[in-house]
């Protein structure tokens, strides 16, 4: 249950940083994709340990989620990203 909740927090941090920018989307929703971004793009610091702690709990290596995340939002499809997500849940 512990592995569970750690890989729905970093799921849900990708999807919020991935998710495609709206003229129109609350300010909410763009303070979650800020927040997303340096949660997982901080390399110094709390947020970077919490991080990188939150990973190693989920069984995943930080610097493949760093490299997931970054290609994902480099390919701007997505579709394919929540697709991949799911597959892992």
């Amino acid at each position: 249950p512990i592995k569970s909740l750690h890989l729905a927090v970093i799921f849900q941090a990708i999807l919020d940083l991935t998710k495609p920018e709206d003229l129109h989307e609350r300010s909410s929703i763009r303070i979650q994709r800020d927040q997303a971004q340096g949660w997982i793009f901080s390399y110094v610091g709390v947020t970077c340990d919490n991080f990188e702690d939150t990973c190693l709990l989920a069984g995943l290596q930080p610097a493949m989620v760093r490299t997931f995340t970054y290609n994902a939002i480099k390919s701007g499809d997505t579709d394919d990203i929540r697709r991949k997500i799911n597959n892992l849940l």
